[in-house]
């Protein structure tokens, strides 16, 4: 069976189940990262909706190498589950990392918080050396004066 050339050149060799398909996968998730990121600061989606998360993320490491895998000639089983591994690392990278970050986000918030409420009770002051009438409040304006 003869082949043209074009066709040969649309066929993806099995370079392209390592390289293209492993960017395309991580570029996709980078986007889905951040739309994640955006729709779950705008919307009320936790926790009702992970489980359409984890399904797009699948679909996303999944379909890709899939669609590659049927367009590639001579794809042995080797090439394959290489490519559904580096497929599967591409696309939890960037998910993995904006994760870590929410959750720096969300204690350094949580650490604001605290250390806010300590300072507004009054064991703040407990090791405070210096005298009542000097650390504020009218004292040390000169309130203790009768008009």
């Amino acid at each position: 069976m003869n082949r043209s050339r074009l066709d040969n050149e649309n066929t993806p060799g099995p370079e392209g189940m390592t390289f293209e398909v492993t960017l395309k996968v991580l570029g996709v998730s980078t986007i889905y990262a951040a739309t994640l990121s955006y729709l779950e600061r705008h919307y009320p989606i936790k926790p009702d909706h992970i489980w359409a998360e984890v399904a797009g993320g699948v679909l996303i490491s999944l379909v890709p190498v899939a669609l590659t895998a049927r367009k590639t000639q001579q794809v042995d089983w080797r090439l394959y589950e290489g490519a559904i591994w580096r497929s599967f690392i591409a696309a939890g990278t960037p998910i993995i990392l904006w994760q870590i970050g929410e959750a720096m986000l969300r204690q350094m918030e949580l650490l604001r918080y605290t250390t806010a409420r300590e300072l507004k009770s009054a064991k703040a002051y407990v090791h405070d050396t210096t005298p009542l009438a000097e650390r504020g409040g009218e004292r040390a304006r000169g309130g203790n004066e009768v008009c």
